[in-house]
């Protein structure tokens, strides 16, 4: 480097030019998170207007045993109106969930979009942004007749870049936080939910058991659902980095059982299958996100050295030596 170059300047000209690459590579970042944002957006939409049309449809059956009509008479002829009033209404009860679940669906994906629009406006033009950063490099090489420019230009991709993963690693660090979080709640209202449904087999249970229960299963429908919204969004964080996700947990299950079991071994069994199985299926995710978490913090250790290395040839480079 020529003897009269100021460092103070060619810091600054540096620091534009890695801050540009950076932006550049968060753009691109969020152009792709923007598309499969719009995605699923449009997915979720679709599957409330079914998750909708199945609901009107539960209640015109309830609505069928509950007034006058040929089913209601019919049902009342056989003897079984009661019976199918209670299906009936277990199914709408369950078809209500499921809508409740789709409209939660819709909302996190237009929030995901709305965000993601609102961090690429807050970019601004980082094509004109990059293309001005390396004017100003490269006028700055040409009057002080500088000696390492390409490393510098290099260092300066390879420090935009790492930053750029680094953002995206810390993302995925938080979003896998809040799954564990999400996942350990629901865990805890299954086993609750778990023990008073054995109780109910074996103890004999009685309608106090029985509401406990169904409350229990209830919080843990609700939970498992906010853990699988964390799962997805961790999900999308992980497929920044070109990884695969760690899958979902589904409550569907759960949701088909509630006020359709009768006072039998059989349902109470059936009951407490299906709540091991829930369990399982947040186990097993808890393991993979953990996993994540590993990987993740792994990684970061890796990168921030990268990162210290690279800053540290740049001032070599800058003061000269």
């Amino acid at each position: 480097m020529a003897a009269h170059a100021h460092p103070t300047q060619a810091q600054q000209v540096q620091s534009e030019l890695e801050a540009a690459q950076e932006a550049s590579f968060e753009h691109a970042r969020l152009s792709g998170r923007r598309t499969t944002a719009e995605s699923a957006l449009a997915a979720a939409r679709a599957e409330l207007a079914r998750a909708t049309e199945a609901l009107e449809g539960e209640a015109a059956d309830v609505q069928k045993l509950e007034d006058f009509s040929p089913t209601l008479i019919w049902a009342t002829i056989r003897g079984n109106r009661d019976e199918r009033l209670e299906v009936e209404r277990a199914e709408h009860r369950a078809a209500e969930y499921r809508v409740a679940a789709a409209r939660a669906a819709v909302s996190s994906a237009d929030q995901e979009r709305t965000e993601v629009r609102r961090a690429l406006t807050a970019l601004g033009d980082v094509t004109a942004r990059r293309t001005a950063a390396l004017a100003a490099k490269e006028a700055w090489v040409v009057a002080t007749r500088s000696d390492g420019a390409d490393e510098l230009a290099l260092l300066a991709e390879k420090v935009g870049t790492t930053r750029g993963e680094l953002t995206e690693l810390r993302e995925v660090v938080g979003a896998a936080e809040r799954a564990e979080r999400a996942l350990t709640s629901a865990l805890g209202h299954l086993d609750s939910a778990g023990n008073w449904a054995a109780y109910d087999t074996f103890g004999g249970g009685g309608f106090l058991t029985d509401m406990i229960k169904r409350e229990k299963m209830d919080q843990a429908v609700v939970l498992m659902r906010d853990a699988d919204e964390a799962l997805r969004a961790l999900t999308r964080e992980l497929g920044d980095l070109g990884q695969n996700g760690v899958g979902g947990i589904t409550s569907d299950s759960l949701e088909d059982m509630f006020d359709v079991w009768f006072d039998n071994i059989f349902s109470d069994w059936s009951v407490m299958s299906r709540i091991g199985e829930a369990r399982d299926r947040v186990r097993a995710a808890l393991d993979a996100v953990t996993d994540v978490q590993q990987r993740a913090a792994s990684r970061v250790v890796v990168l921030e050295g990268g990162l210290a290395n690279l800053g540290k040839r740049r001032e070599q480079l800058l003061a000269g030596s």
